[in-house]
């Protein structure tokens, strides 16, 4: 009988040790603990790389729709001082906000003569 407390002592001794025993301690969690954080790590970065692709392609609509502006111009000038009109009437291209969502927003203008100074506020935002 005393065998039998002796040996139900023992296995209550070893069930709270091993329950103590922070489970970062097995290699698996310790891996799974390190896999989880760069996890985190690579979302983040997934976030900000986002992000930054798509303001690359507004900046780059804009851009566009800047020198279509200053194209514009140019050709309305053209057909002005050169008749009969050879580009005909022109509308400004769409740039679908793009100009607009940046910030600060880059202003468009089909004001004569073409300058280039339209470019400034693109530059500052790509380069601040």
């Amino acid at each position: 009988m005393r065998a039998l407390i002796a040996l139900g002592v023992m296995v209550a001794l070893l069930g709270a040790l091993a329950a103590q025993a922070p489970a970062a301690t097995n290699p698996t969690a310790r891996k799974i603990a390190v896999l989880q954080k760069q996890v985190k790590t690579l979302q983040k970065q997934v976030k900000l790389l986002t992000g930054e692709i798509s303001a690359n392609y507004a900046g780059d609509a804009c851009g566009l729709a800047l020198t279509a502006d200053t194209f514009q111009v140019s050709w309305g000038l053209i057909d002005t001082h050169n008749p009969p009109a050879y580009f005909g009437a022109q509308t400004q291209v769409d740039d679908k906000g793009a100009c607009a969502a940046l910030s600060p927003a880059v202003p468009r203008s089909l004001a004569a003569p073409p300058k280039t100074s339209i470019f400034q506020p693109l530059i500052n935002w790509i380069n601040p």
